[in-house]
């Protein structure tokens, strides 16, 4: 079975429609098992933050605990120029932010790497191959995620997938990390901060935020055209891999 991590149902988007056989997971996790490609997965949503995708991962590891190949999939924020919505990148190295600001550097296998960017090539999608930042916080402003990119090196940033690649470390399973980018490092993403670690975000507060920030409304419709963009390239990327890793 191929173990899938994502934070949020949102980010599954097209991935749904292209799953057969599906039926919750249960046991105290929440997604779906099913087939994608001629391959059994297991769709595991972890919530937003390193905390909750550690949790989530290490009971994963109970529930299912000889996965044939692990990915962490979702959306991503881009920290470098070349990068536009619905973009794909693969982690060849993590940096994973500490509580007190700092770095740690986690390597990745190259294999794994190689036979992800060929099975994608394969079903004629391209991917940026580079270091993935896992932060602690959403990086919602240019200025952040610039000052992010000039710390770590690292092509894009998201909030789980380092700490699923530590948990999953003992499994000995092949890990990937394939995320599609949602917002260019020059794109604010208005409110992105007021979403709690399960995706809700509380009408009071966001009433209260677009009230004290009415040119942000203007930026909704681009959101969420870039959201389309971002899984519809996911759904695209998950079924070339379980196709074409030999997982």
């Amino acid at each position: 079975m191929i173990l899938i991590f994502y934070a949020l149902r949102r980010e599954l988007g097209d991935v749904r429609r292209r799953i057969e056989n599906r039926a919750a997971l249960g046991q105290g996790l929440h997604g779906l098992r099913g087939r994608i490609g001629g391959q059994d997965v297991a769709m595991v949503a972890t919530g937003i933050g390193i905390a909750p995708a550690r949790a989530t991962a290490r009971r994963a590891l109970e529930v299912l605990p000889q996965p044939r190949m692990v990915i962490s999939t979702g959306v991503a924020g881009g920290l470098t120029p070349q990068l536009r919505a619905g973009d794909l990148v693969i982690a060849d190295r993590f940096l994973i932010e500490s509580e007190d600001g700092g770095l740690q550097s986690i390597s990745v296998a190259p294999r794994p790497v190689q036979l992800a960017g060929d099975a994608l090539l394969r079903a004629g999608l391209s991917a940026a191959a580079g270091p993935m930042l896992t932060a602690r916080r959403v990086l919602s402003s240019a200025a952040d995620k610039r000052e992010a990119h000039t710390r770590s090196g690292a092509l894009a940033v998201d909030m789980e997938s380092a700490a699923i690649a530590q948990e999953m470390a003992s499994c000995g399973a092949p890990f990937l990390c394939v995320r599609a980018i949602i917002d260019a490092v020059s794109d604010e993403l208005p409110g992105a901060e007021l979403a709690a670690p399960t995706g809700e975000v509380s009408m009071r507060k966001a009433a209260a935020f677009f009230l004290s920030n009415p040119s942000a409304l203007r930026q909704v419709p681009t959101v969420v055209r870039n959201m389309g963009r971002a899984t519809a390239a996911i759904a695209a990327a998950l079924q070339a891999l379980c196709r074409g890793t030999g997982a």
